[in-house]
C-alpha cells in the first residue's frame, strides 16, 4: 500500500495556520465547519479525528465536550495541536501515526471525522470502508473535502503546477459523482458549502454567493452511519 509522506505535512506545518488568518480564509473555514459539525452527529462522546492536523477542530471538538483520540501523520502539526489543547486545559489521546498503517490499533468509535485530510490517502474508498467498521451501531463517518471539477480545485491544480513540490501536487479531490460511488458501508448523506472561488474579492461578496448557491460547490462533506 502506498503511504502518505510525512515530510509533506511536517513542512508545512509553521505556516499552515496563516490561511486562517486571512479574510477569506475565516470565511472559508466557517462555512465548512458549520456544515461539518450539522452532519457529524456521534451517538456518543468517544470518538475519533483523522488528519487533525493543527487541531483546528480538536479544539472545537474538545471544547464540545468529546472524548478524543487524534491522528495525524504530522509529527510538527501534532505538537501544534497539542500545543492547543493542553493551553485549553482539555485531554485528548494523540497517536502520530499513518492511519492506514494503524487500522489494527484501533477501537470502537461512536463518530469518526476527518476534514480535509482524504484528499491525501490513498485508496479513499478501501480506507473509509475498513474504518466504517470500526463504528459503534448508530455511529457515523464524516469526512470532508474539496470537490473534484471546481473553482477551488481549479486554483489547487495551478498552484501545483507552478510548484510541484508543494502539498497541492499530491492531492487528489473528488467530485460528487466518484464519491457516490464508493462503497463504504451504511447509507450515504451529502452536503455541500464552499459557494464562492478562491479568488473572491471581499468577504461581503463571499457570503452573498454562500447564501445564493448559485454556483457549484467547493466543499463536500459526507455521512455514512452504520445501521
Amino acid at each position: 500500500m502506498i503511504k502518505i509522506s510525512i515530510e509533506l505535512f511536517d513542512r508545512i506545518a509553521d505556516d499552515y495556520d496563516k490561511w486562517y488568518d486571512t479574510e477569506i480564509g475565516r470565511v472559508a473555514d466557517q462555512v465548512e465547519r458549520d456544515l461539518a459539525f450539522q452532519l457529524f452527529q456521534p451517538t456518543g462522546p468517544k470518538i475519533l479525528e483523522i488528519g487533525c492536523g493543527t487541531g483546528q477542530y480538536t479544539t472545537k471538538l474538545a471544547q464540545q465536550g468529546y472524548q478524543i483520540t487524534a491522528v495525524d501523520i504530522s509529527e510538527k502539526m501534532m505538537a501544534l495541536a497539542r500545543e492547543k489543547i493542553t493551553n485549553l486545559g482539555y485531554e485528548v489521546k494523540w497517536l502520530n501515526a499513518d492511519i492506514t498503517q494503524i487500522m489494527d490499533q484501533l477501537d470502537k468509535y461512536q463518530g469518526i471525522l476527518s476534514m480535509s485530510a482524504f484528499e491525501f490517502v490513498p485508496n479513499p474508498e478501501e480506507i473509509l470502508a475498513r474504518l466504517f467498521e470500526h463504528l459503534e451501531p448508530k455511529g457515523c463517518l464524516v469526512i470532508g473535502v474539496i470537490a473534484g471539477d471546481s473553482s477551488w480545485s481549479d486554483f489547487y491544480r495551478r498552484k501545483a503546477e507552478a510548484k510541484p513540490e508543494s502539498v497541492f501536487a499530491h492531492a487528489r479531490l473528488y467530485t460528487e459523482a466518484e464519491i457516490r460511488q464508493w462503497k463504504v458501508g451504511g447509507r450515504l448523506e451529502l452536503g455541500k458549502a464552499l459557494y464562492f472561488p478562491p479568488e473572491i474579492a471581499s468577504v461581503e461578496q463571499a457570503l452573498t454567493m454562500e447564501k445564493q448557491k448559485n454556483t457549484n460547490p467547493n466543499f463536500i462533506v459526507a455521512k455514512w452511519v452504520k445501521e
